[in-house]
């Protein structure tokens, strides 16, 4: 067989695609098909008389006590049975059947519901009593049809139907025992693995993984500029199909004050259209009145009293103010409403128009920086690092929760990355306009960034000012190119600076209040202060870093789940929060050695890994554990993390580095052990970095009406089957 093939060119040719094609069906067949389900073809499908109903309080009844008969209780009606929007159980007896599966209808709706709950069963082997069977989900939309595993241990007596809550009551059309079988195979995800299976085969047969980058090469750059434009794509598929709430306006007169759309961003707005500062509406005489309007304890009393009260807005001298950054709100909301003086644009709108920029902005630093500090990097590689910096930097889960909270961070990290990409580009290019240009795009965005997160810039300056710092002690350049590139950064940034101070003075009497401890929030935020507590540093290294996010066995398999505190003596704001560790492209940060790098490179990596750390525990000191804290920083730490995966991936050491010929440095050299490991390391990092990045798209957001499962369900099922066991 071995010379048959040997002699024969073209088999020798395809032979790994037909066993690829082979292998790739087998799986398909043995995981993404109902074939494991084959063994029912013996069972009598029974179609269940919904008639025979047993009537079961919901599971919220007994809290019900003002609620009506039919919003508590299931009731059969001529179309089927009708369920409560607070859920119910449905129950059947007397089936006296062997079952396998079981089959649930729902009747279409709009607009279309996301609908959960169980199935238990009762049968010879538990009897008397329900054991729990199945857990569904299920749509009132294109997936109002869902089968259940109902495997009865003899015969089956009784079932028994859990429908969670729904924003509204469903109607339940059919239920069938054993329902026909078909068989079916999920071609898609055959074509998928087949497809690249054979990627990988190619790559490996044609030693694509060995070619290096080469600056300036044509092909080279329009297959990353293709790659960039198929992430920024997945960007605009979140905003155009899977959150369909709100897609693109929300009237000027709406009044849900839910921070979605209805923000403080919305009421800003009103405000700056009346001529006014402060938001337009009167802080309660009640609030006002007591004596700390800042205690949570408090307002919620007034809330109980019937005394309304507004969230996460300063109270200063009786007047509401929007704490959030002013920069978003001045490029997105103010030109929009121009444009269309009754509406303003929805959040999703306005967070996929900076997660849509940021992408490029980061697919050019990552060039620039490879440029900048001429890594000799090998292609597959920085094109997978360069895939798996918008997922790491969380671009895309930031972009999906859209609400006011996230509006601001997505922004800054766009200016955040502006900044770098423009400070090393301007430090790089010798042509003067040009370089004073750069410099000036960098001023002005860091200022911006200042404007969207003013902690954010604490960890980007952090990264650049060692750079800009060897610049004005280099002696190769001249004292008026020095003097020029620091007016060209300066000027728009002290100008920027300063238009935000006045606005703090504006509004609050000072230039250095951004209102933080006068927030409407949680706690009262004047006690949170910055001091030395081994407890909070211990917890911060837990959930800031270490926590893994909660593994599940239904799509998208992974849930947030709330940090895990100490007692601090007093309260302290508590949220959702998966360490960074979790990431798994931030690893690169301990391949981080001087030994393969320029010093500058070295010393801009080791300030930013530094000052990025000590923000993260003054924001988890001031504002508390979630995930959103360490927002501020993840840029610098990914880039830092990307520097340290490409110095490690094409030589053992410096001086070795700076021998191999510029154009064919990966393939000039026999990579040794060392240069294979870190390659499969980058592989892996960045393949479950993305992996990780997209499924987040779809898990739990700190503001649940922006789950993927409530904006569009059909979508979300369709994703749920796509990338689930069985069929």
């Amino acid at each position: 067989m071995r010379a048959v093939i040997k002699n024969n060119l073209k088999l020798k040719t395809y032979l790994p695609y037909i066993v690829c094609f082979v292998i790739s069906g087998l799986i398909t067949l043995m995981f993404f098909s109902n074939l494991f389900q084959a063994s029912e073809l013996g069972f009598k499908t029974q179609s269940i008389n919904l008639s025979t109903v047993k009537e079961v309080k919901a599971e919220q009844a007994e809290d019900s006590t003002n609620a009506s008969r039919d919003e508590i209780y299931a009731k059969y009606k001529n179309d089927g049975v009708h369920i409560s929007k607070n859920g119910a159980d449905v129950e059947f007896t007397n089936l006296n059947t062997y079952s396998k599966t079981l089959e649930i209808s729902l009747q279409q709706t709009k607009p279309v519901y996301y609908v959960t709950g169980s199935v238990e069963l009762e049968d010879f082997g538990v009897a008397p009593g329900y054991a729990l069977a199945s857990q569904f989900k299920i749509t009132t939309g294109k997936f109002n049809t869902t089968k259940v595993r109902l495997e009865s241990h003899g015969k089956l007596n009784k079932i028994k139907l859990h429908f969670n809550e729904t924003p509204n009551g469903i109607v339940v059309k059919n239920i069938t025992i054993n329902p026909k079988y078909k068989l079916h195979i999920n071609y898609a995800k055959w074509a998928i693995l087949f497809v690249f299976g054979s990627a990988i085969i190619t790559i490996r047969k044609k030693k694509w993984h060995k070619i290096a980058y080469i600056q300036g090469d044509r092909v080279q750059t329009i297959i990353f500029w293709a790659l960039c434009a198929i992430v920024t794509g997945f960007s605009l598929y979140i905003w155009l199909r899977l959150n369909t709430y709100n897609r693109i306006r929300v009237p000027l007169s709406y009044d849900k004050y839910d921070f979605i759309d209805g923000n403080p961003y919305t009421e800003q707005l009103k405000a700056w259209k009346q001529g006014s500062l402060s938001l337009l509406q009167d802080p309660p005489n009640g609030l006002l009145h007591s004596t700390n309007p800042f205690s949570i304890g408090k307002r919620m009393q007034l809330v109980r009293e019937g005394t309304p009260a507004i969230w996460d807005v300063v109270l200063h001298n009786g007047k509401y103010y929007c704490y959030f950054g002013i920069v978003p709100f001045i490029l997105t909301y103010l030109p929009f409403n121009a444009l269309f003086p009754a509406w303003m644009p929805s959040a999703i709108m306005v967070t996929t128009l900076f997660a849509a920029i940021t992408i490029p902005a980061l697919f050019a630093l990552w060039k620039e920086i490879i440029t900048f500090f001429e890594i000799r990097i090998n292609y597959c590689s920085m094109l997978l690092i360069g895939a798996a910096l918008p997922f790491g930097c969380l671009v895309f889960y930031l972009q999906a929760s859209a609400s006011i909270y996230y509006i601001p961070m997505v922004s800054a990290i766009f200016f955040g990355t502006l900044f770098v990409y423009a400070s090393l580009k301007a430090v790089r290019l010798k042509t003067k306009f040009t370089q004073y240009a750069l410099f000036a795009l960098a001023g002005l965005s860091l200022a911006l960034q200042c404007g969207c997160r003013p902690n954010s810039c604490i960890s980007t300056v952090a990264f650049i000012a060692p750079l800009f710092i060897a610049l004005l002690l280099n002696n190769s350049r001249s004292v008026v190119n020095k003097v020029s590139a620091a007016l060209s950064f300066l000027t728009p940034a002290i100008a920027g600076f300063a238009g935000i101070l006045v606005y703090n003075y504006l509004r609050f009497g000072s230039f250095f209040n951004f209102g933080n401890e006068e927030q409407l929030t949680n706690f009262d935020l004047r006690f949170n202060r910055i001091a030395f507590d081994p407890l909070k540093i211990k917890d911060l290294l837990i959930n800031f870093f270490i926590k893994p996010p909660s593994i599940d066995t239904e799509f998208p398999y992974i849930t947030i789940t709330s940090s895990n505190i100490s007692d601090y003596g007093n309260s302290f704001f508590n949220h959702m929060t998966f360490g960074l560790l979790s990431i798994p492209l931030i690893w690169g940060i301990f391949l981080i050695r001087r030994k393969y790098m320029q010093k500058i490179e070295y010393i801009m990596c080791l300030s930013g890994i530094t000052f990025s750390i000590m923000l993260i525990y003054v924001n988890y000191c001031l504002g508390g554990s979630l995930y959103r804290y360490y927002c501020d920083s993840i840029i610098i730490l990914m880039i830092i993390a990307s520097i340290g995966f490409a110095r490690r991936n094409c030589s053992a050491n410096q001086d070795a580095q700076l021998q191999l010929d510029k154009e064919n440095a990966c393939n000039n050299i026999e990579l040794n052990r060392n240069q294979m490991s870190t390659q499969t390391l980058i592989v892996a990092c960045t393949t479950l970095t993305i992996v990780l990045g997209f499924l987040l798209v779809f898990a739990n957001h700190t503001e649940a009406a922006n789950e993927i499962q409530y904006t569009n369900p059909d979508a979300f099922i369709a994703w749920s089957q796509m990338l689930s066991v069985g069929f």
